[in-house]
């Protein structure tokens, strides 16, 4: 039998050795995790927030720029709808502002719509910064801020042709078979084409066919404003543009200039030659003038695609240039085939 000093000691071994009383553990202390407070919100400041940079970012702020001022045939050839056409067109205007200044701006804004040497200056010198930062485009980056500034001022002459438009198209019905020395003065600018003519002769080594896409582009806009005429006037909206691009001459009577009416040029007869000095005559089969006057005028237009036609292969191929160039072809040789098959088919009798 365990003597009882020694079950007294076994006894006591459940809280402490047989040499002694010893002191409880103290329970481990559970720290909380650790969290990273909260970052401070940023407080409001004007500071401008840096773009990032795109790959040969200059070159496309460049073509970003002419998108904004083309307007309806850029939009129409990105297939922006007539509900949504205003809106993308201020969206590429938007975006060209906040590219430049790194923030957006509404005066900036109405500014570059309306062309101001000031913002076309500044367009141009982001164009050159950020041109010299690219490979590709380090080599070209004067000749893309000069690019920008022919773009800029055929666009300034095409904006006052569109004023000119607007004032004759409310007097549409004024005297129809004769030019008022007062119609001719009112449509002077859209006769002034220097500033395309330009456009279309810049020479640039690979953005040479750049430039004369764009002032293809240009004068296909001259062209379907001048379409909006009253038909006695046409020709002051499309024959400076033919003159450049087809080498056909205004006609005298649609020259213009003080001292007593003259009778205006026969529009259906002009349009005809136009259509001949594109490449693509109106079938003499071809009697009905209605027809006639339609056919000419769709092969007009294909003898501008023609020409654009030969500058697409020479335009960068995944760039937003070379996509709207192609779709304007393809839908104006379209309509030049729609008209080709509807002048081939008989009459409708009545």
């Amino acid at each position: 039998m365990m003597s009882r000093p020694l079950l007294a000691c076994a006894i006591a071994l459940v809280v402490s050795a047989c040499g002694g009383p010893t002191a409880l553990a103290p329970e481990p202390q559970i720290t909380p995790p650790v969290t990273a407070p909260p970052p401070p919100s940023p407080a409001a400041t004007d500071a401008p927030t840096p773009s990032p940079l795109r790959p040969e970012a200059g070159h496309n702020l460049a073509i970003l720029a002419a998108a904004c001022w083309f307007g309806g045939i850029w939009s129409d050839a990105e297939g922006d709808t007539d509900e949504t056409r205003g809106q993308a067109t201020d969206a590429r205007c938007h975006d060209v502002v906040r590219r430049v200044y790194d923030r957006d701006d509404d005066d900036r804004y109405q500014q570059l719509r309306a062309v101001e040497p000031s913002v076309v200056g500044d367009i141009a010198a982001r164009v050159e910064a950020l041109a010299k930062e690219d490979a590709d485009d380090a080599p070209r980056s004067q000749t893309l801020a000069q690019l920008v500034q022919a773009v800029a001022s055929a666009e300034r002459e095409a904006m006052l042709a569109r004023r000119a438009v607007e004032h004759v198209k409310g007097a549409q019905d004024r005297e129809p078979e004769t030019l008022r020395p007062d119609d001719t003065a009112t449509v002077e600018p859209l006769k002034d084409t220097r500033m395309l003519d330009a456009l279309l002769k810049f020479q640039a080594g690979d953005l040479t066919h750049d430039a004369h896409a764009l002032g293809i582009l240009a004068a296909l806009d001259h062209v379907e404003l001048g379409r909006t005429l009253p038909r006695r006037l046409r020709m002051y909206g499309v024959g400076g543009v033919n003159q450049l691009l087809l080498g056909l001459p205004i006609p005298d009577a649609a020259r213009g200039g003080a001292g007593t009416p003259k009778r205006r040029p026969v529009w259906g007869d002009y349009v005809v030659e136009a259509a001949a000095a594109a490449g693509h005559p109106v079938p003499e089969t071809t009697k009905l003038a209605s027809r006639r006057e339609l056919l000419a005028w769709s092969g007009m237009l294909e003898g501008y695609a023609d020409r654009l036609r030969m500058d697409i292969d020479g335009l960068a191929k995944d760039s937003r240039l070379h996509n709207v160039a192609s779709v304007v072809v393809q839908r104006i040789d379209a309509e030049y085939r729609a008209q080709m098959t509807a002048s081939s088919a008989p009459p409708r009798s009545r």
